[in-house]
């Protein structure tokens, strides 16, 4: 009898973000022959309306099992505690695909993407540093609970090595699975609107104005570079301004006084994403905090050269095919934007390097791997 993986996708949400795309480009690359060995089933929130997600679920024969649990917080893990008391008897193996690994369960698989709120954490609504501490514990029990961890970069293991003491044993448990790129593969959309062609001569930033994203530093890097770039050369910025301050509002409309130069787009389709990263003159990337960094590998796959913070995952990830400055540091990071510019050539040896770094990342492998780990842990366990 196949033994049954339950895969939480709970946390996937309408919006385009970088964990919804993570758990549905897993589910869409896991390997045929695994079908035949294991039965899958999908845990997710009931009335879901994401058609990229169940594309994917219906074309593979995964069972579906739609409840209703909170994405976060102390009321996930009550919401999930009532759940696996009814349900527990139904799976052999619990596959957390996001850092909210249940803490009443033992023996399944965690994934920790980052623990940026460790030292990054900006969310409004929890007060008197709770909202850490309860991430914390949440990383503690994962640790110690699941029988593996899947980290997806050696730097995250490491960090979790680090800050939470692990010893030998508990290490050993923490496996790298890389992510991957091929979800930029499947585009159904409609071509990008007629106004797009009017955006040239721009260095392109894609993602949200959270604070580790370090936006900022950014348009401090940009004002101190605008001194000396050419007047045509923009900022366009692909994502919301939920968190922007006064201070970065202010700094947009001191570099905007003689001409809009810095655009934010918001969210945008993915046909126009795409289009944004094809027409950019490079992608930058200024990142305080990351536990990946997809938008790396997108930056890659459009061909485009990378202008990236030297923290965290980032280096690992990038190789040799990025630009490095010190995202703390405007001036420096607005010394790589000029040295750029100024090196007409510099663009295609980036651009190169970085379809060359791509080939070592893939879902493809990322889904055989994580097949691997559900056979290693079924084995220990059943």
């Amino acid at each position: 009898m196949k033994k049954r993986i339950l895969i939480d996708a709970t946390t996937v949400i309408e919006k385009k973000d970088g964990l919804s795309q993570y758990i549905i480009s897993l589910l869409d690359h896991l390997p045929e022959s695994a079908f035949a060995e294991f039965h899958f089933m999908v845990l997710l929130n009931k009335n879901l309306q994401r058609k990229e997600f169940w594309d994917v679920v219906r074309k593979k024969e995964f069972e579906i099992i739609e409840t209703s649990i909170a994405p976060i917080g102390p009321r996930r893990d009550l919401d999930m505690l009532l759940f696996l008391r009814k349900f527990k008897n139904r799976f052999d193996l619990f596959h957390s695909t996001s850092n909210q690994y249940p803490l009443f369960l033992k023996n399944g698989i965690a994934t920790v993407h980052d623990i940026t709120f460790k030292k990054y954490l900006d969310s409004k609504w929890w007060t008197f540093n709770m909202g850490s501490r309860y991430l914390n514990l949440v990383i503690k029990r994962s640790l110690k609970n699941a029988a593996a961890v899947i980290a997806v970069s050696n730097h995250t293991k490491a960090d979790l090595v680090k800050q939470y003491h692990v010893d030998s044993a508990t290490g050993e448990k923490i496996k790298v699975i890389y992510e991957g790129w091929e979800h930029l593969l499947n585009n159904n959309e409609e071509p990008a609107p007629e106004a797009s062609p009017q955006l040239t001569n721009y260095l392109f930033y894609v993602g949200t104005t959270r604070l580790h994203k370090n936006m900022k530093n950014l348009l401090k890097a940009f004002q101190i570079a605008c001194r000396k770039l050419p007047a045509n050369i923009k900022l366009v910025i692909s994502g919301n301004e939920t968190y922007l301050d006064e201070e970065d509002k202010n700094a947009i409309a001191l570099i905007n006084n003689s001409g809009e130069r810095v655009i934010f787009t918001g969210f945008v389709s993915k046909t126009v994403l795409e289009y944004l990263f094809r027409h950019a003159d490079a992608f930058i990337f200024p990142s305080l905090s990351e536990g990946f960094g997809i938008p790396v590998l997108e930056s890659f796959y459009f061909n485009k050269p990378l202008l990236c913070s030297n923290t965290t995952s980032l280096p690992e990830i990038a190789g040799d095919a990025a630009l490095y400055f010190d995202p703390e540091r405007p001036e420096n990071i607005a010394d790589v934007m000029l040295h750029f510019y100024n090196n007409p050539k510099l663009g295609k040896e980036l651009a190169d390097k970085g379809v060359e770094r791509l080939k070592l990342f893939s879902w493809k492998i990322a889904a055989a791997e994580t097949v691997a780990l559900y056979r290693e842990v079924i084995n220990q366990f059943h």
